[in-house]
């Protein structure tokens, strides 16, 4: 399944052309291939582009995780987005290798797959509330005894205050 052609590999053109083939033959026993060929790529932790059909250009860049409730489980790694969940579940349309990236190309395989499309956008599903909380930074913390106490960032904020006092005195004593 690798086209090697000058350092490249065409892992996901394959797939999406064998589920092509799948779908304009009704083929359902050529999906257990293309589920298995994600699957063998998830465990390589292959990296493509998450391609957004309106403006035919990538929107992110993925590594794959492998095939989860029936679309392609992808981890969100450029650009960050701290709105959305870093996991996405994916349709496998919607990836594109990334010497497929260009505008014509994106064009081409959306001609091909806009049959069988039913969003030119992948619908990416947003971060939790608590996936928030985790990203926003905490004040103060409580101890087992339910004492609160500053988070070790603070206490290294006061450290470093402390030593530049510490050294202005000697500064000025000495």
């Amino acid at each position: 399944m690798v086209a090697a052609m000058g350092g490249t590999t065409h892992e996901i053109h394959d797939l999406r052309e064998l589920l092509l083939a799948a779908r304009c033959s009704n083929d359902h026993a050529a999906l257990s291939g293309v589920i298995d060929g994600v699957q063998t790529l998830g465990r390589n932790g292959y990296r493509c582009c998450l391609v957004d059909f309106d403006k035919c250009r990538p929107v992110f860049y993925v590594r794959l995780l492998g095939y989860e409730k029936t679309r392609v489980a992808a981890e969100l790694e450029f650009p960050i987005a701290p709105e959305l969940d870093r996991v996405q579940h994916v349709p496998l349309s919607h990836l594109i290798d990334y010497d497929e990236a260009d505008p014509q190309q994106i064009r081409n395989i959306y001609r091909q797959l806009s049959p069988y499309l039913h969003h030119r956008r992948a619908r990416l599903r947003r971060a939790s509330a608590c996936s928030h909380r985790d990203l926003a930074p905490r004040r103060l913390t409580r101890n087992r005894l339910g004492v609160r106490r500053p988070s070790s960032m603070i206490a290294w904020w006061l450290l470093a205050a402390l030593l530049f006092l510490s050294s202005l005195v000697v500064f000025f004593v000495a």
